[in-house]
């Protein structure tokens, strides 16, 4: 849409209104509203918030309410001018709600809520990338500015509203709502770069469904792992990043089965000061070096499970994506014995050293990263996990991080050193449920994860017989990530969650 400015917009806003208001609205017709001209009359909104979901590029504002200083009967959502971090948003319905957004059939109400029209390309995204830290944070400005018609008996009464979401303020977050960030975990470490010790404090958040806390049985852990830009010490940014929120819902949750209890799992979410794959530097590593928080991480996640008797430590399982997904297979390299499955997305482990040919930043394009045929991976530590139960995710677009560098020859060999409950779900491009028509980076693999479309899982024998060092005898896949199912004797899995959950040690 062609950018305005607000003024423009108001002014807009101020001709003749629709014969309709959008719900529980009488239906005015043309004369009413000339009658009404005669009786309007303005009011200043007194306080309005963003409603922040997680969606497949992570968060968005696809809501807003406003608090009027007196209750009206109902509003007009057409020619509604609603702008939120500057852009204009195209208003899809409206109606009279209660102080978080939810529609109410009594009326009157002094809460209005509109529901915008989100997608990839204007979302209202809360979040900026710092491009000193890398690092997504919570805007530090963040203007919602409003123009709208109400009713109220006979009369139509224009509100307006100007103010800052800013820094969380005026925030509401259904997608962390049944979450809870729980203490961080601090100790002293040494660190592999510098050799001295140091204080690490890893940040926490848990989701801990009341059914499972009261029916006497233990429950798997689900573990999150995030990826370059949801470092810090703000677990919201690790939920609400990439659509971790997913894990904690309905269609995820189900999938999990205790026998005598209830349906559903834990969820913990880490979240590192700066990145997982910092080697004790601050900056961020290119995977074939050691992490500075191997040791944290693993006390941060066992003093939680020590601290929660209903988790079932024979079903701890663990993911990430980019440099969780290289954190997820250093966890399992260092502790192969506490994890029961894990599923790594776009993983940046590296197989070998790597060098780069750009300014020196990891992770930068395919013209900057290139195997330098020294081992990283060492065969030792492939023999050390090729009995864990693990199913990679990738994509071959990934510019970011490149199969042929990081995830597919370690596939391969771990099949070689005979692996046996092992799967790739591999993808030729990436779509987004949210946003089917947006083009999508294929770095970008865990939107197939958090939406269970990880259903197809590539050739093994293939894979395992390939001597072609840029293929490795994966065949990409458009939708499923491969043509086969994962099966395991006389058991077939229809997703990787499916799959997860019938893994134990």
């Amino acid at each position: 849409m062609k950018k305005r400015s607000l003024t423009a917009l108001l002014m807009m806003a101020t001709l003749p209104l629709a014969a309709w208001v959008v719900k529980k609205t009488k239906a005015f017709t043309k004369k009413d509203n000339e009658e009404a001209e005669t009786e309007k009359t303005q009011m200043q909104a007194t306080d309005g918030k963003i409603i922040v979901h997680g969606f497949d590029w992570g968060p968005g504002v696809d809501k807003v309410v406003f608090t009027l200083p007196e209750k009206v009967d109902s509003v007009f959502a057409k020619n509604a001018v609603i702008e939120t971090k500057g852009t204009d948003r195209i208003v899809k319905d409206a109606f009279l709600s209660d102080a978080k957004g939810n529609e109410i059939a009594k009326t009157p109400s002094p809460y209005i809520t509109f529901i915008l029209q989100t997608d990839f390309a204007n979302n209202g995204n809360p979040f900026d990338f710092d491009p000193q830290l890398l690092m997504n944070v919570w805007s530090s400005d963040y203007p919602l500015n409003a123009h709208f018609q109400a009713t109220r008996g006979d009369s139509i009464i224009t509100c307006e509203y100007e103010g800052n979401c800013s820094d969380k303020t005026n925030l509401l977050s259904p997608d962390t709502d049944g979450w809870k960030t729980i203490p961080s975990h601090s100790g002293t470490y040494q660190n592999p770069y510098t050799g001295q010790n140091e204080i690490i404090v890893i940040g926490r958040a848990v989701y801990e469904p009341d059914s499972l806390k009261k029916d006497n049985a233990k429950h798997p852990l689900l573990i999150w792992l995030h990826g370059q830009g949801e470092g810090g010490s703000d677990p919201d940014v690790v939920i609400l990043g990439n659509k971790v929120s997913a894990l904690s819902k309905p269609p995820i949750q189900n999938y999990f089965k205790t026998e005598g209890g209830s349906d559903g799992a834990y969820v913990f979410v880490a979240q590192a000061p700066t990145y997982w794959m910092d080697e004790g530097d601050g900056t961020n590593g290119r995977g074939d070096n050691p992490s500075r928080y191997t040791e944290a991480l693993m006390d941060a996640i066992s003093s939680y499970v020590a601290s929660n008797p209903a988790i079932d430590t024979d079903r701890i399982y663990l993911s990430g994506c980019s440099n969780g997904g290289y954190m997820t297979m250093n966890m399992l390299i260092h502790y192969p014995d506490y994890f029961a499955a894990a599923i790594p997305n776009c993983e940046a482990y590296a197989f070998d050293h790597v060098s780069l040919s750009g300014d020196g930043s990891a992770m930068g394009g395919k013209n900057w990263v290139e195997s330098t045929g020294e081992r990283w991976l060492t065969d030792e530590e492939i023999d050390r996990i090729k009995d864990i139960p693990i199913w990679f995710l990738a994509s071959a677009d990934d510019e970011t991080v490149i199969p042929a560098c990081y995830e597919l020859p370690t596939y391969q060999a771990l099949l070689k050193a005979g692996a046996e409950n092992c799967w790739f779900s591999y993808y030729d491009h990436l779509h987004m449920k949210d946003d089917p028509s947006a083009k999508v980076m294929g770095h970008w693999v865990w939107v197939h994860f958090f939406n269970n479309e990880a259903t197809g899982v590539q050739n093994r024998k293939e894979i395992q017989s390939s001597t072609d060092k840029e293929t490795y005898g994966f065949v990409p896949s458009p939708d499923t990530g491969g043509p086969e199912k994962a099966t395991i004797g006389d058991t077939t899995f229809d997703n990787c969650f499916a799959w997860l959950n019938a893994q134990r040690k």
